[in-house]
């Protein structure tokens, strides 16, 4: 769509984001006949283009530091990337990140593993699971219980076509509506039986997938088998080809500009071109670190200190999940090129009075140049490439001869852990996360659980709990809830003191749970729906 007509019309919502939470509310009101508009800073075309970068990411076939900046860029988003720089400001660090985070038509649904688990119900009652959560502002409990959010589950299970099997732990939430789960691969079913003969509960994880020959059940890249279920394919698109939403792509939104109780209209730049867009209803969806930044530059004489941040919680309480990668070699080959992530169990997920998180496949092992072709390299990455072939045969033993399973531990929210408000030197988003003795003895005892469970076989732990760079996961940093001191979105996920402004993604969780965000995101998107249908 061309930008001026967009500016022409006054549009029943504006939607900032086409992932996984913009995406399905879009879907859901453009069906219900409402005017939608997204904006999408990434761009439109990524499936058709014939540069885009299919099936591997940038990295991997192009050396990014040797690139321009422009280039650099260019070669991210041809990826399905967010382009964007983000700064870990924290003390000790202040080091640039280059983030798996997506930008274009499905948003980082478009990189993502496809797993879709339900959190438990626990996890609506966050911090009855912590004795010792500290000065965490781990709250009592979500302003939505799981009964409430359950039926949305059911259907979010749906629309993404999940697969899978129940987990033993909680049989009543497959409700038998799960697509069957492809055939594991033997080495796999190795891993499998082996667990569920030391007493443990096993089940096939819950995919967003199609049952594609071939299917490596990808992640970081754009898929090239359209296997992959992810918000562009399952809603955006749809949206826009079926239900008569529209698309700004390769649009940055800039500001939004606001009175006292209601948004007026959205400031973007599209191809070097600002424009300003109208609409009854604005719903940010730009992700945890993207969203509270355009909150924040929205300042005001209204909201000096960033829009719906009257409370001051607008970017703070910001989580990333603590997460560590444990490798055991089975003793049935595997090709290397099949589909590996297939296994999660929950074993450990409340555990003798501690919270931790899920066990679950993590999927192949990225290839060395990854790491290597990051931008901006270090010093350790620099002696890295004096020594890169004898590094990538070593590094292609370990990855083709194990699995891979990940540990996604619950996080607690901190007040300081939080999206600043200044820019970076390229205007991209600070932040600063430190970890509490807490999460890091939490993570420690996490893991001898999960070490011990499977010997004998031999284990190799790969730690990622410390890296910031770890951000696949980030959420809370415009947490929902029933007190406007506290928070900064009510119950329905509308901003307390703005009439017309809602955030979708990720931002809005008070706690982060210990499984992936997305199908929980997807869920209160469709709940979110369907009370604002009723408004309109």
């Amino acid at each position: 769509m061309d930008h001026l007509d967009a500016e022409k019309i006054h549009w029943d919502a504006i939607i900032v984001g086409a992932g996984v939470g913009g995406g399905t509310l879009g879907y859901e009101l453009a069906r219900a006949g409402r005017r939608v508009l997204f904006i999408e800073k990434g761009r439109s075309d990524l499936q058709t283009h014939k540069d885009a970068i299919l099936g591997q990411a940038p990295e991997d076939v192009c050396d990014l530091a040797a690139e321009s900046k422009d280039e650099y860029r260019a070669l991210l988003t041809l990826g399905g990337r967010n382009p964007d720089v983000v700064e870990d400001a924290t003390e000790g660090r202040d080091q640039r990140i280059i983030t798996d985070l997506g930008a274009g038509v499905g948003g980082s649904s478009a990189l993502y593993g496809m797993i879709l688990e339900r959190f438990f119900p626990c996890d609506f009652t966050p911090r009855a699971n912590f004795q010792d959560a500290g000065d965490s502002t781990v709250p009592e409990a979500w302003p939505i219980s799981y009964e409430q959010l359950k039926p949305w589950y059911v259907k979010a299970e749906k629309l993404y076509r999940v697969r899978g099997a129940a987990d033993p732990l909680r049989p009543d939430d497959a409700e038998g509506h799960l697509l069957a789960p492809p055939k594991m691969i033997d080495a796999n079913q190795e891993i499998f039986d082996f667990l569920r003969a030391r007493g443990l509960n096993p089940y096939p994880a819950h995919l967003a997938c199609e049952d594609v020959p071939g299917c490596m059940g990808c992640k970081a890249s754009l898929c090239p088998k359209d296997c992959r279920n992810d918000a562009g394919r399952i809603c955006v698109r749809p949206a826009l080809r079926d239900h008569g939403a529209e698309m700004l792509s390769e649009c940055r939104a800039v500001r939004l500009e606001a009175g006292r109780t209601q948004v007026e209209k959205l400031i973007c730049v599209r191809r070097g071109k600002t424009i300003a867009l109208r609409a009854k209803v604005f719903v940010v969806a730009g992700g945890a670190l993207f969203t509270p930044a355009l909150l924040l530059n929205s300042s005001s004489a209204e909201w000096p200190e960033g829009l719906a941040n009257r409370s001051g919680m607008v970017g703070r309480n910001l989580m990333r999940h603590l997460a560590n990668l444990h490798l055991v070699t089975p003793q049935t080959p595997f090709p290397f090129q099949e589909r590996l992530k297939e296994i999660a169990f929950n074993d450990f997920y409340s555990s003798g009075g501690r919270k931790y998180g899920t066990v679950q496949s993590f999927g192949p092992l990225p290839p060395v140049q990854r790491v290597l072709n990051r931008a901006e390299p270090g010093v350790r990455l620099k002696l890295l490439r004096i020594g890169r072939p004898v590094g990538e045969f070593l590094w292609d033993r370990v990855r083709m001869r194990r699995l891979a399973l990940a540990t996604i531990m619950e996080d607690l929210p901190y007040a300081e852990n939080r999206v600043l408000p200044e820019h970076g030197a390229d205007g991209g988003v600070r932040f600063q996360y430190t970890l509490h003795e807490n999460d890091l003895r939490r993570a420690k005892e996490f893991e001898t659980e999960v070490v011990q469970a499977l010997r004998p076989y031999p284990v190799m732990t790969m730690r990622g709990v410390k890296s910031n760079r770890t951000l696949g996961h980030v959420s809370g940093t415009c947490r929902f809830g029933d007190d406007a001191e506290t928070s900064v979105l009510d119950a329905t996920n509308r901003a307390h003191d703005l009439s017309n402004l809602y955030v979708i993604d990720a931002s809005f969780f008070p706690s982060s749970g210990g499984v992936n965000p997305s199908l929980t995101i997807a869920a209160n998107a469709l709940r979110v729906a369907s009370l604002m249908a009723e408004r309109f």
